[in-house]
This record gives structure tokens, C-alpha cells and sequence, in this order.
């Protein structure tokens, strides 16, 4: 029974430690600017829907070269590929109800093609960003006086 509540109050926890600091930055960022949220939930929506299904057809590359090193190549395939239908149906039914998801664009292949592009650049940016880090990490481990141990019998 303890168990359960360790674990329960961890995942809560870690729930926190991700939604405050998001909530906090959403908030402060609601307070400084004096833009419209028309059209906020929109956009969300239509980039979970895209992440959604382009992070499908990614992990359905993976788990395939995952079971293709185990011998059994069809195991997660099934899976995914109901994943990745599922995803694009969700998409699709979505954006065909009308100017709900549409953001102002003419067709459903513009609307996904917009989405698949903004996806593309936020992906880029956070590539970028992990490239900057992580050059910035090594040039400063690469770049610092060796050290010395000293011994007091020396």
C-alpha cells in the first residue's frame, strides 16, 4: 500500500514540475502583451494533431527498426500503423468540420501543409537550440586548465 502512494505522489510531482513552469510563463507572458488570443486554442489544436501524426510515422520507423533487430520485424508494426490511421483520421475529421481548425486557409491540404511546416520549424528551432547548448557545454569542458592532482606525499 505504501508503495502506491510513493508512486502517486512522485507522478504528481513530476506533473507539477511540468505545468508550473509552462503555466507561469503562459501567464506572465498573457500580462505583458496586449495580443488577441483569437485563434490561440486553433493553433494549439491543430499542432498537437499535426505533432501527433508525424510523431507516429517517426516512432513507426523506429519500433520497425526495433523489431527488425529482434527478429520479429511485424510485432510493434500493427501497432503503430493503427497509431499513425488513427492520427490522420483524428486530423482529417477535425479539419473538415468547417472553419473550426482552418485558420482562415482554403482547403484541408493547405491547413495540414501549414501545420507540417510549422511543425518543421519548431522542430528546426529546437535543433538549433540543442546544437547551441551543446556546443557551448563542450567548448566549455574542452576549453578549461587541466587539472592537477596533488599529493601531499609528492
Amino acid at each position: 500500500m505504501m508503495d502506491q502512494t510513493a508512486s502517486g505522489q512522485g507522478f504528481v510531482r513530476g506533473f507539477l514540475w511540468f505545468t508550473v513552469p509552462a503555466t507561469v510563463l503562459i501567464l506572465a507572458l498573457l500580462s505583458l502583451t496586449d495580443a488577441s488570443l483569437k485563434g490561440a486554442l486553433v493553433r494549439f489544436v491543430n499542432a498537437m494533431l499535426t505533432s501527433f501524426t508525424l510523431v507516429s510515422f517517426v516512432l513507426l520507423t523506429t519500433l520497425f527498426a526495433y523489431g527488425d533487430t529482434r527478429k520479429r520485424p511485424l510485432a510493434p508494426l500493427f501497432g503503430m500503423v493503427l497509431m499513425v490511421g488513427f492520427g490522420a483520421l483524428i486530423t482529417y475529421f477535425f479539419l473538415a468540420q468547417g472553419d473550426l481548425l482552418m485558420e482562415n486557409n482554403g482547403s484541408i491540404r493547405a491547413q495540414a501543409l501549414s501545420n507540417i511546416i510549422r511543425f518543421g520549424t519548431t522542430v528546426l528551432g529546437m535543433a538549433v537550440a540543442l546544437v547551441v547548448v551543446g556546443g557551448t557545454l563542450l567548448g566549455s569542458l574542452l576549453n578549461s586548465p587541466p587539472k592537477h592532482i596533488l599529493f601531499e606525499e609528492e
